[in-house]
């Protein structure tokens, strides 16, 4: 793992404990032990390993239960638009297929929390479904990207402003969300 992923990581995670805590510290979230190393690149998924962001105290552990959370950042070459022309290789693409495949190993929902390199905004990603139980409650506005891949097996994105996100849904709605069937 790159030293700009690991801080990316760990950016994350304070910024979810903030979300939780509404202080940074205690962190409620911590980068896992296995991300970007040993597990991820063997694909050794289980309950404890699947994503880059997990809970360390008992105050996160209602989010990692229900989520499966990469966080990515640095790859120039990842754009939100770059789908439109269908590139055989889209970064962002990848990200989502990773971060899918982890959520499904665990029976998860996925979440990609993205910032691309030289940009002010961080992205928070969800599924359709996740999108819908929240959107009409929630996130009233029409702030987000949708991004569909055209692909059968591989679920749409709909992507927010990471700090919109965490402004309009607390840490109360997500303890209510049931899990994934």
């Amino acid at each position: 793992m790159s030293g700009k992923g690991g801080n990316w990581e760990r950016d994350v995670c304070k910024k979810l404990s903030k979300w939780v805590n509404g202080t940074v510290k205690p962190y409620c979230f911590w980068r896992g032990a296995g991300s970007g190393g040993a597990f991820t690149k063997n694909n050794l998924v289980g309950e404890r390993f699947a994503g880059d962001v997990y809970h360390v105290r008992e105050e996160g552990k209602f989010l990692t239960e229900k989520f499966a959370i990469e966080a990515k950042t640095g790859y120039e070459t990842a754009s939100l638009d770059k789908h439109l022309k269908y590139n055989k290789s889209d970064p962002l693409k990848s990200f989502w297929e990773q971060t899918v495949e982890a959520a499904d190993a665990v029976n998860k929902y996925p979440m990609l929390i993205y910032k691309k390199k030289g940009m002010p905004i961080p992205w928070l990603g969800i599924t359709e479904e996740v999108f819908k139980k929240l959107f009409k409650n929630y996130l009233t506005e029409a702030r987000y990207i949708h991004l569909y891949w055209g692909v059968d097996d591989l679920p749409d994105i709909y992507f927010f402003d990471l700090d919109y996100f965490l402004e309009n849904v607390k840490p109360m709605v997500i303890k209510s969300m049931k899990g994934r069937k």
